[in-house]
């Protein structure tokens, strides 16, 4: 085979991509996992795989829709144009010379099905799985069975890329990929200038959820249209979008075909040019609506389920949720549609609709960038919200930001000390004799000298890292299958490579439970903190430490990146 590269020029990132999962092959991972968001170019890095690694057998790449089949097969033959790329799909099947194979999973995976036994293993180095985050499910499983990925010192590479590394009903998919060989986040790529940023309004509805069940980890759409899908709230979905988003091209994520078209009636009856696309509109119907879109023709689509993933149109700015959902994965998906960058793009506006409900937590852009599920981004970007709150975290490391509701409240978090939140958690105490602190979202900290912290967190895959924080790096210890486990090599680690830090983080030092010195509490004031009465040395002492590792602007009593945050 010959195998030229196109001229397709990669992103840093993607660069960097491509050698991580190179190197992790090396050292025997042979199922990886890459995850990015959506619009990061996840296809132009496996349609490289060819080329760079300079493969003498095909490859197979495995996606569930049909306009994902296209693009895959589009990508790799813009990438490698000698190659002979063929889709296995329904009626058409790939012929025996092809150098790479895109497949429905659909048709491969389906039980009793022939198809498998055309395609010989032993032809195969590369199996890619797009949007990885279906990989655990039977179909998949049994594709990937066939072509022996989960057998020992196999050869064959597995690659999986997703831009939501959950799945809707909570299983993991660490029983499919062994590790997490690159990633970015969504915040990541937005404040290197390659996604959109993504501003938000939070609207409180009074229509009530409650008594809605879940099914799969979300809710079941018919008694949730059946809440959703009434005059009032509909009649607040146009308004929204004439306040928030009039002028922007802008998808509206709806229940089901009701509800769809029910908001496409209400629009158009509002002198809103709408379409409405659903599992049920005829193809030409479809394309027309997606055409008139595009053309500006139509300034708002609304939909159901099938355009969360495949639709690449670069020009939507805004977003308007009118169905809620408890899944990360949903969730990431109907943003992801407008984070794409276009000519003239400054945002895209997302407008979560947020209906009350007593017994169900919702997923909305807060709790997508780890902000507080309640936050209000009033029409500021989550990426100047996750600034801030990384600001907080490296120079008000005690400060608890899951308890912040919007940029005032953090301010005002910022200016005093909570000293529940300088005491270690009583799970963490149980196991460990350090000053472990609770920083929200199952992460934990411990402060060392010289302003160096520990951290411990779970990653996607469900396993515990331990990194170390050092100013200018950061680096991995160690990664654990539980928070337990985690914490003991944290600790373990101090005890051998951080012996000074000890006298520092131990919590049965007679010192640390004496009350904070005069001189202390004189330095915490001229930093314009407020203190709490019944501080200890040790609870001072960590402050103290935090502040003096912190940012030039803190020794002035002013923190530039909080000032930032105003308004």
């Amino acid at each position: 085979m010959k195998h030229p590269s196109g001229p397709v020029k990669l992103r840093d990132y993607q660069k960097a991509c491509l050698e991580a999962i190179l190197i992790r092959y090396k050292a025997g991972i042979r199922r990886q996992l890459v995850c990015l968001p959506t619009g990061t170019g996840k296809t132009v890095i496996f349609s490289q795989f060819p080329a760079f690694f300079n493969m003498k057998k095909r490859m197979l790449v495995l996606a569930h829709r049909e306009e994902l089949l296209h693009q895959a097969k589009e990508k790799i033959l813009h990438a490698n144009p000698a190659l002979q790329v063929d889709i296995e799909q329904s009626f058409r099947q790939a012929g025996g010379a092809s150098d790479v194979v895109v497949a429905s999973v659909q048709t491969l995976g389906r039980k009793k099905s022939t198809r498998l036994s055309r395609l010989n293993p032993e032809d195969f180095y590369l199996v890619v799985v797009d949007e990885a985050h279906h990989a655990a499910a039977p179909s998949y499983r049994r594709i990937l069975e066939h072509f022996g990925v989960f057998k020992r010192d196999t050869p064959r590479l597995l690659v999986g890329f997703t831009a939501t590394p959950k799945r809707g009903d909570s299983i993991g998919l660490n029983s499919v990929f062994e590790e997490i060989t690159f990633s970015r986040s969504l915040s990541e790529m937005v404040l290197s200038g390659y996604l959109a940023p993504l501003a938000a309004f939070r609207v409180e509805t009074d229509v009530d959820l409650s008594g809605v069940r879940t099914q799969h980890g979300d809710f079941m759409p018919s008694q949730l249209s059946r809440a959703v899908n009434v005059r009032e709230r509909n009649d607040l979905v146009v308004k929204l979008y004439k306040d928030h988003l009039k002028g922007r091209r802008t998808l509206c994520f709806c229940v089901d075909v009701d509800h769809t078209e029910a908001l496409a009636r209400e629009f158009n009856r509002n002198g809103i040019p709408a379409a409405a696309v659903t599992g049920q509109t005829p193809p030409e119907r479809r394309a027309a609506a997606l055409a008139d879109f595009k053309a500006g023709v139509r300034e708002v689509l609304t939909n159901c389920m099938v355009l969360t993933e495949g639709y690449d149109e670069s020009s939507v700015s805004g977003i308007l949720l009118a169905r809620p959902t408890k899944s990360a994965l949903l969730y990431t998906q109907m943003i992801g549609r407008g984070t794409r960058l276009h000519p003239g793009k400054e945002n895209v506006v997302i407008i979560d609709m947020v209906d009350i409900t007593r017994q169900h937590r919702l997923v909305n852009l807060a709790t997508l960038f780890g902000l507080p599920p309640r936050f209000n981004l009033a029409g500021r970007t989550a990426t100047e919200a996750v600034q801030a709150i990384r600001w907080i975290e490296e120079n008000r490391p005690w400060v608890r930001t899951d308890s912040a509701y919007s940029f005032d409240d953090l301010r005002y978090h910022c200016r005093r000390i909570d000293l529940f939140s300088l005491q270690t958690p009583v799970d963490i105490g149980k196991i460990s004799n350090f000053v472990w602190m609770h920083m929200g979202s199952d992460r934990f900290r411990l402060a060392l000298a010289d302003g160096e912290h520990l951290g411990v967190y779970p990653n996607i895959l469900g396993k515990w890292e331990v990194t170390r924080h050092r100013k200018d790096s950061d680096v991995l210890i160690t990664v654990k299958q539980d928070k337990k486990s985690a914490v003991l090599a944290a600790d373990k680690y101090v005890s051998r490579q951080c012996r000074d830090s000890i006298p520092l983080v131990s919590r049965h030092f007679a010192w640390r439970n004496q009350p904070a010195t005069q001189k202390q509490k004189e330095l915490l004031l001229s930093r314009g903190l407020k203190i709490p009465a019944g501080l200890t040395k040790g609870q001072a002492s960590h402050v103290i430490n935090m502040l003096l590792a912190g940012a030039p602007g803190l020794k002035t009593g002013r923190a530039e990146g909080m000032e930032r945050m105003g308004p």
